[in-house]
């Protein structure tokens, strides 16, 4: 009865060893996801404002992460919110390892913070020059917020330019 008892506590020990590391390794490589920006576009700088937003994230990890949750609003990097998410993620996104994935997501401008930080750094002139010379509007922003894979959760505080 003795070794029954000891070969079950045994195979226990073993699988939950197993599901450990693999919760372990999924953690450690959920580290590894990059969010950035694929295309932060001013269209019009007139009377209405009309902006493009695209988020990219990146799976540099040789895990496969689902993507069920998302929430990321961009801020200046005084912290004033420059756009809002308008929209859940409509369908859990499939990140396969060493892939780039663009997320089909709405954001509403403030307009007044947009015009704001325009002007700091230099005006509508300024756009246009690093647009044409380095092929970004020279914004910089903040994006945070989280992203929820499973049981895991990855907050996000990524500074950028865009």
């Amino acid at each position: 009865m003795k070794k029954i008892i000891a070969i079950t506590v045994l195979l226990m020990t073993l699988l939950a060893g197993h599901k450990g590391w693999k919760v372990v390794k999924k953690l450690r490589h959920a580290g590894r996801l990059q969010i950035g920006v694929a295309k932060f576009k001013i269209r019009n700088l007139s009377t209405t404002i009309k902006s493009e937003v695209i988020l990219s994230i990146g799976n540099f990890s040789p895990s496969t992460f689902v993507i069920d949750q998302i929430g990321i609003n961009i801020y200046t990097t005084t912290g004033e919110l420059l756009a809002t998410q308008t929209n859940p993620l409509p369908s859990p996104i499939t990140l396969l390892p060493n892939q780039n994935s663009k997320l089909p997501l709405t954001y509403g401008i403030n307009t007044a913070v947009l015009l704001s930080q325009v002007h700091k750094i230099g005006g509508i002139s300024s756009i246009l020059a690093n647009q044409i010379t380095e092929g970004k509007n020279g914004l910089p922003i903040v994006l945070k917020g989280f992203i929820a894979s499973g049981n895991l959760t990855k907050d996000i505080d990524q500074p950028l330019t865009v």
